[in-house]
């Protein structure tokens, strides 16, 4: 998938294409999830866990001033996780495993 505007700079930047994996377990903090924008579910949205309180995920963007996110909708619920942002393989000069 290649990400999308500037709410998870610096960590990932619009064009980045990451290598995305099925949700195996329970999210953590620090990993990088993508699910349906809970306002608009056409929408997919990629953010950080940041807390998980009781199977809730609180989400956020890593550039506060550019994000949608836990601060606007609240909470979402583990089982809205699409997928795991696992690795990133393009553009060659930013390769590499995410944290999570």
């Amino acid at each position: 998938m290649a990400v999308a505007g500037h709410s998870m700079e610096p960590a990932l930047r619009e064009g980045d294409w990451l290598l995305m994996l099925p949700p195996r377990r329970t999210p953590r903090r620090g990993d990088v999830v993508l699910f349906r924008d809970p306002r608009e579910r056409s929408r997919l949205m990629l953010k950080r866990v940041v807390e998980v309180p009781d199977g809730a995920l609180v989400v956020e963007g890593d550039n506060d001033g550019h994000s949608a996110d836990s601060r606007t909708f609240g909470a979402i619920d583990g089982s809205e996780v699409i997928a795991r942002a696992a690795f990133r393989y393009a553009p060659l000069r930013r390769f590499g495993p995410l944290r999570g």
